[in-house]
């Protein structure tokens, strides 16, 4: 059976879901090494308000025309983002609704691979595509 596009995927993983949890509900910042399909992002843990904020803070410079458009497009996200938590909220949302797990100050580790450019602080990826995990940095 084919799962609906829009159907939020989560995980099962009680571990990394208090982790996500804690985070989520009190701010707080992990360091933590993930691996994704073969590759290793190590990063801090933040919560999804963090995420927006911060990169919706960090597209603000420099002071050009495609910045002051991802500016905006940043802030309409973080906007979203915190009306759908709040309906969320109201609706009890139902547990492990968790879909996306937010880092910064991110490195991408790899053996015989170039790694990507880095040229963004931030990553956001499914909970769901993680294959392991530890709570500590790398970098």
């Amino acid at each position: 059976m084919a799962k609906k596009k829009s159907e939020q995927i989560g995980t099962d993983d009680a571990v990394i879901l208090m982790f996500l949890n804690l985070v989520e509900e009190n701010g707080i910042e992990i360091p933590i090494t993930l691996s994704v399909s073969g590759a290793v992002i190590s990063g801090t843990l933040i919560n999804a308000s963090t995420y927006y904020a911060e990169i919706t803070e960090s597209s603000k410079l420099p002071n050009t025309t495609i910045s002051k458009i991802m500016y905006k497009n940043f802030s309409d996200l973080k906007e979203a983002y915190a009306k759908q938590k709040q309906e969320e909220a109201d609706k009890e949302a139902k547990k492990n609704s968790l879909t996306f797990i937010h880092l910064k100050d991110v490195k991408y580790l790899s053996t015989g691979v170039q790694p990507p450019p880095s040229s963004s602080n931030w990553w956001r990826g499914r909970i769901s595509s993680i294959d392991g995990f530890s709570f500590d940095s790398l970098v």
